[in-house]
């Protein structure tokens, strides 16, 4: 079936004034904040933007070979932001304010970029996970904790677009990206959530539900739209608000839903589907049974005991772990048999449960 490559080109030659923006416009600038864009769009928010034709040539001289992303952010992101930036519709885009923060020690990981579209309106880009372990562990800290620091900095970093530029504002991610922009979008001053048109999640992990219930999300939550794939397993992950829409990815396997690359596009738009799938269904099903049997210390005892063991490889990305497989499970193994027996007993209770929610 065809993807965004080739919605780029059926429409690229289309300008916005021609055809106006759409959801598939949205998930190409979404994953176009994977590029690592340093030294090619100012980190400062008051640095000149820089028209992504040019971003392309800069990143060309960065990048000759093309850029490595680590195992989990899919090579192709690359051919995607030679061909948008290379069309007639997008390259015309402007780039802006580009903010990249790893931390390990915190742990965090974030990073957005600021498109600016032809009729002055704005799309604000936040990245999704990207291979650094210090990302993946912040992102099981959505389980339990509530802000986590990226969200603090994506709603900052919305404010202080908005002080800046004037227009319409659209605010997408995908994965957590997706997380990150709903968040942001509820979570601004009330002058800077009126000029927001919509946030899109795209097939981002849901929230703990004082979020859902806030008065500052109700605000936005009719602006919010959100996709998952008809398999999905990380769109399910805590709790959405209102209905997400469900569209269709060529492959079958549920988790590998969660590639882009795979979502199924006509025309305009993404071919939408009526529901989930019985496989999309069910990890639903087993994914809330199994988090509503883990209260708050639990998962927070998880994520420590899990992140730990994998931290003891001395890895600092999913990469490292790969890399190194099997010098990565001999330490994984011993740091493990080392664990106290009652930390040991609360990893198999996770398991488990996990077991149990899966059999129901």
């Amino acid at each position: 079936m065809p993807n965004i490559f080739d919605y780029l080109l059926w429409r690229g030659d289309l300008s916005f004034a021609a055809a106006p923006f759409n959801e598939v416009d949205n998930l190409i600038l979404a994953m176009l904040s994977f590029i690592e864009y340093r030294n090619i769009v100012p980190s400062a928010l008051l640095g000149t933007p820089v028209k992504l034709s040019e971003c392309l040539r800069r990143y060309e001289e960065n990048f000759p070979g093309g850029e490595d992303f680590g195992v989990i952010v899919p090579p192709e992101t690359t051919d995607l932001f030679r061909c948008a930036a290379s069309s007639a519709r997008f390259s015309e885009i402007y780039a802006a304010y580009y903010m990249n923060i790893t931390d390990e020690e915190e742990p965090m990981q974030f990073a957005a970029v600021t498109y600016i579209l032809p009729d002055n309106s704005l799309f604000i880009a936040f990245r999704g996970t990207d291979d650094s372990l210090a990302g993946w562990r912040e992102d099981f800290n959505l389980s339990f904790t509530c802000p986590i620091r990226s969200q603090e900095l994506a709603a900052a970093y919305v404010r202080d677009v908005a002080s800046v530029y004037r227009g319409d504002i659209r605010i997408g991610g995908h994965s957590k990206g997706g997380n990150l922009s709903v968040y942001a979008a509820a979570f601004v001053p009330p002058h800077v959530q009126q000029r927001i048109l919509t946030a899109y999640s795209n097939d981002g992990p849901g929230f703990l539900a004082p979020v859902l219930e806030s008065p500052e999300y109700r605000e936005i939550a009719g602006r919010v739209i959100t996709f998952v794939p008809q398999s999905s397993v990380i769109g399910m992950l805590l709790e959405h608000d209102g209905e997400y829409r469900v569209i269709e990815s060529t492959i079958h396997n549920g988790l590998f839903q969660h590639d882009p690359f795979s979502w199924s596009v006509a025309g305009p738009q993404f071919i939408h589907l009526d529901s989930l799938s019985k496989q999309g269904q069910r990890h639903d099903r087993v994914l809330r049974s199994w988090l509503s049997k883990l209260d708050t210390d639990e998962r927070r005892k998880f994520t420590e005991t899990l992140f730990g063991v994998l931290e003891s490889t001395g890895a600092k990305t999913v990469s490292d772990l790969t890399e190194g497989r099997l010098n990565s499970i001999g330490t994984i193994l011993r740091t493990f048999g080392n664990l106290d027996r009652e930390t040991k007993d609360q990893v198999y209770n996770f398991i488990k449960q996990l077991a149990e929610s899966a059999v129901e």
